[in-house]
């Protein structure tokens, strides 16, 4: 028998779900800590439970520096994927239509979303392969053109 915990459910569904209980919290927590401690906590618990995350998307999309791409292109941009580099030891692509930060733009809330979505990106990234570095410098949810991801692998370690 299959029990409502076993149906699984997409990534932008999660994200609504989520948002439900996050948005009350976050408001109350700003009108309570304030803006700079709330979003410091805000940041801290997104990033360690998102860990995990990573270590799934490596199951689902493989563990190679194409696999971003696969992921980006899956679950947030469904065709607003710009790739503007690709070599063996680095990726970069621009998302240019993220589902997630058109649905907290929606709300009104662009800037929870960037807080709750986009800082996932990083934590998201260690879980997956920590021998490959993330570097994004802009999101669509801080109202820029594009999010620009910029993968590369580590350099290796001397021994």
């Amino acid at each position: 028998m299959k029990h409502e915990q076993d149906v699984p459910i997409g990534y932008l569904q999660r994200r609504q779900i989520e948002a439900r209980v996050l948005i009350p919290f976050i408001e109350a927590c700003l009108g309570r800590s304030g803006e700079v401690r709330t979003r410091e906590l805000v940041t801290a618990t997104i990033r360690r439970l998102t860990t995990a995350d990573g270590a799934k998307w490596a199951e689902t999309h493989g563990c190679s520096l194409a696999s971003p791409r696969s992921f980006a292109e899956d679950l947030c941009a469904r065709g607003g994927i710009d790739v503007v580099g690709q070599t063996d030891d680095h990726l970069d692509f621009n998302v240019t239509r993220c589902r997630c930060a058109e649905f907290y733009k929606g709300l009104g809330l662009a800037d929870i979303g960037n807080l709750v979505h986009c800082n996932r990106d990083h934590a998201m990234n260690v879980g997956f392969d920590p021998d490959i570095e993330l570097a994004r410098m802009h999101t669509l949810a801080e109202g820029t053109s594009h999010c620009d991801f910029r993968f590369g692998k580590k350099p290796a370690r001397e021994t």
